[in-house]
């Protein structure tokens, strides 16, 4: 089958491009070129690279000149953009893969959170890609337009900042941890982060495009087997650093002012969300296996930042 993977050298892309190559597909890398993949793979010699601007008028009638029987957008973010894709590609293709995110539930009720719980998102980004996901399903079941929607959590691999148990970026949280200094972390760390492999989500789609009976018109979270608290992560890498974990708990007003503004709001964001997602869904239908758990992600690419001078590493 031939594939177009818009953002083909992305987080995902880059672990998704190669394994639907390795599969046998005629695979359409579409990029701005502004990235190489983040690690290499013998297969992108066989794998086609165009360079496309998404802000450009033509984009979406350009990816139908693709000729592509199956698109998987991962770089969608609008529902204009959505519908775009849409009326471009209506009719032209057999198969279309969007990329969603688990934070269009809002906060957490039931948990773990499967995919038929009631949509209460919140926040610029899950509120746009709810709607994409919910224009896009209902064109699924509708019968107009062959859809699946796959919702992954907070990505994690090598090459880029994994969320930290602060529930940011700043990965001095890590060096700290390493290093056996004392952590602050806000409330009583109890709040939950929902991690993912960028192998485990490439995995998905390629599920997802073998299996397009129990695939369209439906959506599945794509996460690793477990959620982790703020205070459970960051005790799980303080031992995997071989120290013992100094943590401190402050009120969330009192933590917010020992961190810049921007981090602060970041970390607010994945607080409030807290998610902790089911997979059942995924493992049924699309026979959706995660290779890594939550914490073995990150510490592949803990294990990359400290390599790359990003994290302090653990003296001996």
């Amino acid at each position: 089958m031939r594939i177009a993977v818009i953002g083909g050298t992305g987080h995902i892309g880059t672990y998704l491009s190669p394994l639907l190559a390795e599969a046998g597909h005629d695979v359409v890398c579409v990029s701005r070129g502004a990235r190489k993949p983040y690690r290499p793979h013998e297969a992108w010699q066989r794998i086609a690279t165009v360079h496309l601007d998404r802000t450009a008028e033509d984009f979406a009638p350009q990816i139908a000149a693709l000729r592509a029987a199956a698109v998987i957008d991962l770089t969608c973010y609008t529902s204009e953009s959505a519908r775009q894709m849409v009326d471009a590609l209506r009719g032209r293709v057999q198969h279309f893969l969007h990329c969603g995110t688990i934070w269009v539930h809002g906060h957490s009720v039931q948990v773990p959170t499967t995919e038929d719980a009631p949509r209460q998102p919140f926040g610029d980004y899950g509120c746009r890609k709810a709607a994409i996901e919910a224009y896009l399903l209902h064109e699924a079941r509708s019968g107009a337009f062959p859809a699946t929607v796959l919702h992954p959590g907070h990505l994690v691999g090598p090459g880029w900042r994994p969320i930290t148990p602060a529930g940011n970026f700043n990965p001095q949280t890590f060096s700290d941890l390493a290093a056996g200094n004392e952590v602050l972390l806000p409330n009583l760390g109890m709040e939950t982060l929902h991690h993912v492999h960028a192998a485990d989500v490439a995995q998905a789609f390629a599920l997802a495009v073998a299996r397009p009976d129990a695939a369209v018109g439906e959506s599945f979270h794509v996460v690793s087997p477990a959620a982790l608290t703020l205070r459970g992560y960051a005790e799980c890498m303080a031992s995997w650093f071989g120290r013992a974990p100094r943590l401190r708990f402050l009120p969330w007003e009192e933590w917010r002012r020992a961190w810049p503004e921007k981090e602060a709001a970041i970390t607010w964001d994945h607080l409030a969300h807290s998610p902790n997602c089911s997979i059942a869904k995924a493992r049924a239908a699309l026979g959706y296996d995660p290779a890594y758990s939550s914490l073995a992600a990150v510490q592949e690419a803990v294990t990359w930042l400290m390599e790359d001078g990003s994290i302090t590493r653990p003296r001996e």
